[in-house]
């Protein structure tokens, strides 16, 4: 016999209770929740217990796209979007080989080799998709900030999809570290029909014995069983569902080749099935791996920038539509961004096959027109900071310019934390490890964002450019940084968002994790300092650097968050 506890979402993002449990649970019976906990008890006495995610029947999201026709000019395709957390797209074609083939000789996707990202983190990732806009373009959301909200009044791309008649999906693994919850104040309503948070909040506290599982499934292939059920109980409704996987991948990229049979016998399934006949198929992930140990070397910097993106329209639209299918495959070779994703979007809200799509913005442009070869990041409102396609010439890190700099951006990073120095150790700069200067071409401008309001720096030929990889004490953080220096005012251009933390934090900023939790990388517990004497020792030697290397300004528009 067994017994079912309906598993209920509380209010907001960070709350969840057990609804009434029904027992006992007769065949076929409907189900009342998307999620639930079942417990069993067999006659010999042995036990079953695990959560579970399903999809309760709703008549009226069933009649919605009756009672929202889409627009005249949709496409009415599915939208399919899934993503794993911290993978490159070298990384994915090293550890998911069967899937990436797959994808490529029998799905006919197309990746976006100069895909390149705009910012740090998944946030960075997800918000240009998903909303067309940044964070910094955003209302105030973070929290410890004044004036913060919730971010349900965002302009997310499932409201167009739902005011279409659309089905909506959404959900991401470790809720802990929720791209929407960790640094922000989460959702006041669920913003799909069908949201995945309440089930990872439940779940994932839950002891087990077999830490990548829920009970016998594997924690991935329980996403990609909820992403089937849409497509099951919705099979003439248009759906879009978007899912990001980070159990595999967020810590460490070793875990990721268990990722490859289920990804490609779940691919293999929806293929079979006629359920991307009519969909379009979005595999990506956010970003690089940020800590690891590769991190530290050029190519581990390129493929933080480099994720991977393919995009698989379905063999119909293929057909049909040629110049836009070429047009796909000469944009993999071209400079793309997450921008360019929420274009494409829209575009399918206004399709008109033979008449030129107009962008909703200048810095984006739908995949299915074509991007310029010559296109630069500026033009593709990508910093300087995360654009892979600039030249950067290694210079010593001994010149007297490099030794004003990182003093300047230690500074930055106290200033940045001062509020709270009673919990924050004050840090000093360890060492300079590897110091730049961007070449001077012609594929870029003289500012470090196009534009970048906040940037002091104005588009000169005296300013330069540097990037240096150094580490602070105590700690042994490890930062890369990028920012203009303009010789007429002596002053560096700094700028929070221009930064990288480049190994982890791990619990060394526990203490301002929920007060501030824009400042873990930054900060270094206080209460961690153990002996005095060596960290007096190391600041009394960073005072003597100051005074050889003299003081350095720092502009004070630059310390924005």
């Amino acid at each position: 016999m067994c017994g079912y506890t309906p598993i209920i979402r509380v209010n907001d993002d960070f709350k969840t209770k057990k609804g009434d449990r029904i027992f006992p649970v007769v065949d076929k019976m409907p189900l009342v929740s998307d999620f639930f906990h079942i417990d069993c008890k067999a006659q010999d006495n042995s036990t079953y217990s695990n959560p579970h995610m399903g999809l309760m029947f709703d008549p009226l999201l069933h009649a919605r796209s009756m009672q929202k026709p889409m627009m005249k000019m949709h496409l009415g395709y599915n939208v399919l979007m899934f993503g794993f957390d911290s993978v490159s797209r070298m990384t994915f074609m090293r550890f998911l080989p069967k899937t990436y083939s797959y994808l490529i000789k029998e799905l006919g996707a197309i990746v976006m080799k100069g895909y390149n990202i705009v910012g740090d983190g998944t946030p960075a990732a997800l918000f240009p998709i998903l909303t067309g806009q940044t964070e910094r373009e955003l209302p105030e959301s973070r929290r410890g900030y004044a004036g913060a909200k919730t971010v349900d009044d965002f302009p997310w791309i499932w409201k167009q999809f739902r005011d279409n008649g659309y089905v909506t999906q959404w959900a991401e693994d470790m809720q802990n570290v929720g791209t929407f919850q960790y640094r922000l104040l989460g959702f006041r309503n669920p913003p799909v029909d069908h949201f995945g948070r309440p089930f990872y909040r439940f779940a994932e506290p839950q002891k087990t014995s077999r830490p990548h599982c829920f009970g016998s499934i594997t924690r991935l292939q329980v996403m990609f069983d909820w992403i089937r059920n849409l497509f099951d109980m919705y099979r003439h409704q248009p759906k879009f569902s978007c899912l990001f996987h980070s159990h595999y991948s967020h810590d460490s990229n070793n875990r990721l080749p268990y990722a490859d049979n289920e990804l490609l016998a779940f691919l293999q399934m929806m293929h079979t099935n006629g359920y991307l006949d009519h969909t379009m198929l979005v595999i990506m992930t956010d970003h690089g791996a940020r800590f690891a140990s590769l991190r530290k070397t050029y190519q581990g910097k390129l493929e933080e920038r480099l994720p991977f993106m393919s995009i698989r329209m379905p063999p119909k639209f293929q057909a049909q539509y040629l110049t836009i299918m070429r047009n796909l495959r000469l944009n993999s070779h071209r400079l793309t961004t997450p921008f360019d994703i929420h274009e494409t979007f829209e575009h399918l809200f206004d399709f008109h096959s033979n008449d030129h799509y107009q962008s909703k913005s200048n810095r984006s442009i739908s995949l299915f027109e074509l991007v310029p070869e010559n296109r630069t990041c500026e033009q593709a409102d990508v910093a300087q900071h995360w654009c892979a396609c600039y030249n950067w010439q290694d210079i010593s890190t001994n010149e007297l310019i490099i030794q004003q700099y990182s003093q300047a951006v230690v500074d930055f990073l106290n200033k940045f934390a001062s509020e709270y120095k009673q919990e924050c150790a004050t840090l000093s700069l360890f060492r300079v490890n590897k110091a730049s200067q961007l070449k001077n071409d012609n594929h870029r401008s003289n500012s470090i964002h196009s534009n970048d309001k906040n940037s002091s720096l104005h588009q000169t030929n005296e300013s330069r450019f540097y990037q240096i990889q150094f580490e602070t004490m105590p700690g042994e953080a490890r930062f890369e940084v990028t920012a203009g220096y303009d010789p007429k005012t002596k002053t560096f251009d700094i700028q929070r968002r221009h930064l990288s933390r480049t190994n982890k934090y791990g619990e060394t900023s526990a203490c301002i994790a929920q007060k501030r939790p824009d400042l873990r990388e930054i900060c270094y517990c206080s209460s961690l300092l153990i002996n005095t004497t060596i960290f007096s020792t190391t600041l009394d030697m960073n005072n003597k650097i100051k005074t050889m290397i003299g003081e350095t300004a720092v502009n004070a528009s630059s310390v924005h968050p």
